[in-house]
């Protein structure tokens, strides 16, 4: 029985999974690593430890098996980030992640100098952490290290190097450093060239499902690995989470409510938002493309609000306890409004200088309607995202809610109330991780992405919105909407 593994490169640790042909699950094992921060505003991390890592978590997984028969290995990875490496295939300076701030002035010189090029080529507007004005502040910062960059690559394909690949990525990842043409589906000559970057240091690309080689001997040995042990290029890791949750048709939703939140949708053609408050990339799938719109604040507001607020040397609030308190709780909070903008926003403000508030405060309001507030305004900040996406013509057919968000039920009933529509969940374990394996399949197997997709992936009967919640929201929704232009003088 051949065996296909996922490897998931996340902002905070690795995971690994593994699936049968028959679409059997085999395990998964993760490993955390830090987020460096060695001034404000910085986010690096070392892509060595990526590596040890990631072979840690392996050879777990490996122990798992009985009968190990690997014939690929499929790869997601947190997107946007630059990994700068020598003539040596070694890291030249610590991988700049998505979350780093630094580049914030390269950002506006990007924005003057591409203009509509934006739209046009690149199907988005630009932000700090990715890789484009990161690299114009390593050329202006940090010269001697720029002069030295062999190539620029992405989180994830690092890995691929280190199991004995020349540099390599794939369309779908690319598209998210700006300085991609998403029609093409290929490196921008017009857009290196205004920027002033050499295209000799971006590898070749490659679609999501294409094998690009296979791992080294020693390597194999390494981590106790058998088989063929193909290595198939992958893509980011919401393109991955798209396809671990079934989704592959125009139409289909995926929200996803993790530390940030986001929602996803495949299209057959290339379709941009003209005011760029939703990104468009190329798809993990040969020849589609999608719509990302992303909120940054999501699970994390809950998170800081139980750590920063609630917890004490003496009390750890569970996340359990409180979400059984917030269900005593009418909709709506008794009036207490939640704006989840706590580091800024992206869709569809595109505002690093927004920030999170509650509003309508009164005496009558205690814990419960505070947590309640920060489910509901997270879940308002996603509607946020969907109606732009309603806006550009995409009519929801299906929406899957995945991530933490999903595990619980308040926020899946307040989920599907917001939306008034009826949400699906699957039993897939790491999602992400899940996807690059089905990418592994599609890219080594005869058989279709539903194909494969219908072995592992299940939906459980939708959870339906509750009339008098959906109502309740529907009043909500209006002040939510305007809370932000008129807050918006007070931002510092």
């Amino acid at each position: 029985m051949e065996q296909f593994l996922g490897i998931d490169l996340g902002t905070q640790g690795v995971k690994v999974i593994g699936w049968d042909e028959e679409g059997n699950f085999l395990g998964s094992t993760s490993r955390e690593y830090p987020i460096l921060t060695p001034q404000i505003g910085f986010a690096e991390q070392n892509p060595e430890i990526w590596w040890e890592k990631t072979k840690e978590a392996i050879k777990e997984l490996v122990n798992l098996i009985p009968q190990v028969n690997v014939k690929a290995i499929g790869f997601s990875g947190q997107m946007h980030g630059t990994v700068i490496i020598d003539d040596n295939l070694k890291p030249l300076y610590p991988a700049i992640i998505w979350a780093d701030q630094r580049s914030h002035q390269e950002v506006k010189i990007i924005r003057e100098k591409l203009e509509d090029k934006l739209a046009t080529i690149c199907g988005s507007d630009v932000a700090t952490g990715f890789m484009a004005p990161t690299l114009l502040w390593l050329k202006e910062n940090q010269r001697e290290i720029f002069n030295r960059i062999r190539w620029a690559i992405l989180p994830k394909d690092y890995l691929k190097i280190k199991m004995g690949l020349t540099p390599s990525t794939d369309v779908a990842d690319a598209s998210s450093t700006l300085l991609f043409n998403i029609r093409k589906r290929n490196w921008s000559e017009e857009v290196l060239e205004i920027l002033g970057l050499n295209d000799n240091i971006f590898p070749p690309v490659y679609e999501s499902t294409q094998v690009i080689g296979q791992m080294k001997e020693e390597v194999k040995e390494e981590l106790g690995l058998k088989g063929e042990v193909l290595l198939v290029a992958g893509a980011g890791d919401q393109h991955c989470a798209a396809l671990g949750n079934g989704i592959t048709e125009e139409g289909e939703l995926l929200i996803t409510i993790g530390t940030g939140g986001q929602v996803f949708t495949p299209l057959c053609e290339p379709l941009v938002d003209d005011k760029l408050r939703i990104h468009t990339f190329c798809h993990a799938i040969p020849g589609f493309w999608h719509l990302l719109g992303a909120t940054l604040c999501a699970g994390l507001a809950l998170s800081w609000f139980k750590k920063s607020v609630l917890d004490s040397p003496l009390q750890a609030f569970d996340f359990k306890e409180l979400d059984q308190e917030a269900q005593k709780v009418e909709a709506g909070s008794h009036g207490l409004l939640f704006l989840p903008y706590l580091i800024g926003e992206r869709t569809p403000y595109m505002d690093p200088r927004a920030r999170g508030s509650f509003l309508n405060l009164h005496l009558t309001h205690g814990r419960a309607h505070f947590i309640r507030a920060i489910m509901e305004g997270v879940c308002l900040g996603l509607k946020n995202v969907t109606e732009v996406f309603k806006e550009l013509g995409v009519e929801p057919q299906r929406i899957v809610f995945s991530g933490g968000g999903a595990k619980s039920a308040l926020w899946r009933k307040i989920m599907a109330s917001v939306l008034d529509a009826p949400l699906f969940t699957t039993q897939v374990r790491e999602e992400a991780a899940t996807g690059a394996c089905i990418l592994a399949m599609m890219g080594t197997e005869k058989s279709s992405e539903e194909e494969i997709i219908s072995k592992i992936i299940r939906y459980g009967n939708p959870v339906l919105p509750e009339r008098k919640a959906a109502e309740i929201y529907a009043e909500i929704y209006p002040k939510f909407r305007d809370a932000y232009p008129a807050l918006k003088k007070l931002f510092p």
